[in-house]
């Protein structure tokens, strides 16, 4: 059994996922040149509906499972970490609504015109703090609950035919009495307060922006945002981002590998250090994520409820994959010397390791660290 299927991939799913990497991969120098929207691979996505992939079949969507999806964020990334990442951060978005709010119209809708749904989380003035909100939830005029958010990193926002949108439930509600409301494009006025000129990811097009909405108050989540956050945003996030560094991670040691073999057909030595701690390093990245999927699996399979050991395990997740996919690409650049360093050509690995770079940003690993050693000192023995 090939690993696609071994992990869940239908040959259809497979045939459509080598098409849209393809696309991917052929777009990718420009994206990241231009710092712009990875149009032609997202197209494929959403003719092929790998853009629901999360989404059950009898909703609208192809069903498929963590390992499948993860799968998918790895060889996206292979070819455009960019598209990687969009699409993984989508499938989140998706997650969350299809999981905590079934019956919404707009989750209908979305569904069947295969719109891309951005996150507007983060929130100037809290820190990087994803379970804290200084805007709120206001009752507007004509019946229509409003409001106004200053998003500090928007991906794709421009782009984006619905947001997920995390506020205080009211205004006077605390920080941390959070929902989230699913609005589309047109019931936002989006405001552009920056630009995205980046060292890396550059294709995920993610300046801030200045939200208002206007919407009817069912298109509110019914449960509170923290019970979203803990049963499906953070799971499937840290999965997939790690699934997309991985990708990247994969993609390099791949490089570094013909690059090498170019050498010792040419007469040169295949004594390459570099190479073989780059593969171990790949190795120990895969089994970390393996065990992940396996432990999260029971949370969104079947309603587990997460255990203070889950969220551990998950955010260790984000921290090592993030540093381990930078780690070995650096490894992939030494292996490759100046042929990995140029910005083109088969041994480069400079898009990739730009890339990487962003990894330990989203979402802080200092953060995550320090939240990992507050709850290990508070669970009484759970690990």
């Amino acid at each position: 059994m090939t690993t696609a299927r071994a992990r869940g991939l239908t040959r259809e799913v497979d045939r459509a996922l080598t098409v849209a990497a393809e696309q991917a991969g052929a777009a990718a120098d420009d994206v990241d040149r231009d710092a712009r929207l990875p149009a032609e691979a997202l197209k494929v996505l959403r003719d092929t509906n790998l853009i629901a992939a999360v989404v059950p079949r009898e909703s609208g969507g192809l069903g498929l499972g963590l390992p499948a999806l993860v799968e998918i964020a790895e060889r996206l990334a292979r070819s455009c970490a960019a598209t990687a990442m969009i699409w993984a951060m989508h499938q989140t978005q998706l997650a969350c609504v299809v999981r905590h709010h079934p019956g919404s119209p707009l989750l209908r809708t979305a569904v069947d015109r295969r719109w891309l749904i951005a996150s507007v989380t983060s929130e100037r003035g809290t820190g990087g703090d994803l379970r804290h909100s200084t805007t709120g939830v206001a009752d507007g005029a004509a019946g229509r609950t409003t409001l106004e958010k200053d998003g500090t990193t928007v991906s794709y926002g421009a782009h984006a035919d619905a947001y997920l949108v995390t506020a205080r439930r009211s205004a006077d509600a605390d920080p941390g009495d959070q929902v989230a409301v699913l609005v589309g494009r047109e019931q936002v006025e989006l405001e552009q307060q920056g630009t995205w000129d980046t060292l890396g990811m550059r294709g995920t097009c993610s300046p801030s922006f200045r939200l208002r909405a206007a919407f009817d108050r069912d298109q509110i989540l019914p449960v509170p945002f923290r019970t979203v956050a803990a049963m499906t945003m953070v799971p499937v996030s840290h999965l997939l981002w790690a699934g997309v560094w991985h990708g990247i991670a994969i993609e390099a040691v791949d490089r570094g590998v013909r690059c090498v073999r170019r050498r010792v057909l040419a007469g040169g030595s295949g004594d390459v250090p570099e190479l073989a701690l780059a593969h171990s390093r790949l190795l120990g990245m895969r089994a970390q994520l393996d065990a992940a999927v396996q432990a999260v699996e029971p949370v969104l399979a079947a309603g587990a409820e997460p255990t203070l050991g889950l969220g551990v395990q998950l955010n260790a997740l984000k921290v090592a994959a993030s540093e381990s996919a930078v780690e070995i690409t650096q490894l992939a650049l030494r292996v490759c010397g100046m042929a990995g360093f140029t910005e083109r050509g088969p041994h480069s690995v400079a898009r990739l390791l730009r890339d990487a770079c962003s990894a330990p940003l989203m979402i802080g690993n200092g953060r995550l660290l320090a939240v990992n050693a507050q709850t290990l000192l508070l669970s009484r023995g759970e690990r």
